[in-house]
């Protein structure tokens, strides 16, 4: 883990993402790293829950890579606004040095410099309360062999792509997925690849192809009906 080596790239919108030196993974897209993971995870993901499910005072989001923590921060800054309390776990199994989090700009453009720094340095492995409408679980783990021991209303899926990081899109992970899921959850990802629309499809979730980003022409949307 500590080989690893990261360099800070702008994105089309001005947000900062990661790109692993020698590579050409990136944790966000390049075309804008906020406006994608308030269109793929915030606005298909959480917003479409809580409409669907106006009663719900509480959820619950599981994100399958941490990383950055962006898609965390850009959930506490929405919670409030939803008047939902999101308990959210978040599972990494190589977590970025802290010293990354202090060279990234989301907290400066979306002036949350608290909210942000609570969320990155927070303890692992602990359930935290970041504010009376967020509370947070970063897992440091495999999802491959993680064990899940209660139930999910929304799936963040944000892990690197396919040909990045191939044994987190298997059947055989999303029938995992499919079962730490509650009846009316939500599964959201920014790949519509259509191997991985089968995979979901087999394992029993419903399939819904939505607009993406700018370029990016689809996300997935999988409803467990």
């Amino acid at each position: 883990m500590s080989s690893i080596e990261y360099e800070i790239i702008k994105s089309e919108d001005g947000s900062n993402s990661l790109q692993i030196k020698n590579s050409e993974i990136t944790f966000h897209s390049t075309r804008g790293a906020i406006q994608e993971s308030r269109h793929v995870f915030i606005n298909a993901g959480l917003r479409y829950f809580v409409a669907q499910h106006p009663k719900a005072k509480q959820v619950k989001i599981f994100e399958v890579g941490f990383g950055t923590g962006l898609n965390a921060l850009l959930t506490g800054i929405e919670a409030p606004k939803l008047n939902t309390i999101v308990e959210f776990h978040s599972i990494d199994l190589h977590p970025l040095p802290e010293s990354i989090f202090f060279k990234l700009n989301y907290a400066e453009i979306l002036n949350k410099f608290e909210l942000y720094w609570a969320i990155t340095q927070t303890s692992w492995n602990q359930l935290v309360f970041i504010h009376s409408f967020l509370k947070l679980k970063k897992i440091i783990g495999n999802l491959t062999t993680h064990v899940f021991n209660e139930k999910f209303d929304i799936l963040y899926f944000d892990a690197f792509a396919p040909n990045d990081q191939p044994e987190l899109w298997t059947e055989e992970i999303f029938e995992k997925l499919y079962l730490s899921l509650n009846i009316g959850s939500v599964f959201v990802t920014y790949c519509s690849k259509s191997n991985v629309q089968r995979a979901l499809q087999n394992v029993g979730f419903y399939i819904e192809k939505l607009p993406g980003p700018p370029g990016k022409r689809e996300i997935l949307r999988a409803v467990k009906k």
